[in-house]
């Protein structure tokens, strides 16, 4: 494949098998580096789980709402409320009449 050079060290000692005496080196800015990460992403999935509780519960609490409106929609009006329409109609009507507007 072209011109390109294949380097083999064939000098190099044979590695070591993994075991009680293997050593990893990482540099200390580093390792805070990955805690500091591993810290960070801890801390968002804690909020965006804590957010999207929130979410359901408030659909479920909207939704439960609705079932409710749904089900007094088609009950009779309190007499309070009919009372109240009434009076209002009645106001109208006398400022219109106090106007002279037919």
């Amino acid at each position: 494949m072209g011109n390109e050079t294949w380097i083999v060290k064939r000098d190099m000692p044979p590695k070591p098998p993994i075991g009680e005496k293997s050593a990893l080196n990482i540099s200390l800015p580093m390792l805070i580096q990955a805690i500091g990460f591993i810290s960070a992403m801890v801390y968002g999935y804690g909020q965006l789980n804590t957010r999207i509780s929130f979410l359901e519960h408030q659909a479920n609490m909207n939704e439960q709402s609705i079932k409710e409106m749904k089900a007094m929609q088609n009950l009779p009006i309190p007499s309070d409320v009919r009372q109240d329409e009434k009076l209002q109609r009645i106001e109208e009507e006398i400022m219109r009449l106090r106007d002279g507007k037919n």
